[in-house]
């Protein structure tokens, strides 16, 4: 008999409240047995589509049970992130972005610390976007595996929901590959595609012609819309925590760059956007808008 999901011990409404209150190493500690939960019950799965109907039946309801429990567990921790991120109010600004869910708001919360990374470059580089960054043999890592795990995921939810009109971060994923494709067709890349290292046939062709390949486009697309969410994402957490906006990334407040990309529901945090943008809020808001 295949096992459904009222046959395994769901967490209470206390244990679900209580997740609201979890400190940062816990959530941190739910967040990994999500993702091994979810690898779980992924190869579970891909076990039950493979084994066929030439195996014996008793062992297709094992691993029917097995693949059955981890989907209700990654169920259920979904439940207590959900409620981890909801209690903050920059865990709410998270999942007011489309293509932000529990996990990844839940994620970013505990892995940031606002005290220690005074600005977004900070955060980019302890998640492995900074590309000047290097991990050389015999040294520590630079950056958090797991923090640069999430960022991964984050540019796959931002391409995947690039298309819904809300997505706001996916549109910017879409307007940098734009840029980017046009680039690489103008040849800008040829000096990269000089030392661009890949075994495959069909990339070492695309290099040829000067062009880097389209799934290194895609991912520098991802990470340019990742980091622009992050930046915004640590904006508001500094905000929350120290009720003064952050310091301007260095290309506006030193290089005197003026495009910059506003911060999408901002409003969530009373007297945010005007302490930060100054002068000129509604005017400029109405503008994104147009």
């Amino acid at each position: 008999m295949k096992r459904t999901p009222t046959d395994i011990p769901k967490p209470s409404k206390e244990v679900i409240l209580e997740a609201a209150t979890l400190s940062a190493p816990a959530a941190r500690f739910l967040i990994s047995g999500y993702y091994s939960t979810q690898d779980a019950r992924k190869r579970g799965d891909m076990q039950l589509r493979h084994l066929g109907d030439g195996i014996a039946n008793e062992l297709t309801k094992t691993v029917g049970y097995m693949a059955d429990a981890n989907a209700v567990m990654e169920a259920q921790v979904l439940r207590s992130l959900k409620s981890y991120a909801e209690g903050t109010p920059v865990g709410r600004w998270c999942l007011a972005q489309h293509g932000i869910g529990p996990v990844i708001a839940a994620g970013m919360i505990a892995h940031i610390d606002i005290e220690i990374a005074q600005t977004a470059g900070q955060v980019w580089r302890f998640a492995g976007l900074d590309p000047s960054c290097k991990w050389k043999t015999g040294e520590k890592r630079p950056w958090n595996a797991d923090l640069k795990q999430l960022a991964f995921h984050i540019g796959e939810c931002f391409k995947r929901a690039s298309n819904h009109p809300d997505c706001f971060y996916g549109r910017i994923y879409r307007d940098s590959k734009a840029l980017l494709g046009a680039r690489n067709d103008a040849g800008a890349n040829a000096e990269r595609a000089k030392v661009f290292v890949t075994k495959s046939a069909d990339v070492k062709a695309t290099l040829a012609t000067g062009k880097l390949p389209d799934g290194n486009l895609d991912r520098q697309a991802c990470n340019y819309a990742v980091k622009i969410f992050i930046s915004h994402l640590h904006a508001v957490m500094f905000w929350d925590k120290f009720k003064k906006p952050p310091p301007k990334p260095f290309a506006i407040s030193i290089l005197g760059h003026a495009h910059e990309i506003k911060i999408p529901h901002a409003d969530m945090f009373p007297r945010f956007e005007k302490a930060y943008y100054g002068d000129g809020v509604k005017r400029r808001r109405l503008e994104a808008a147009e």
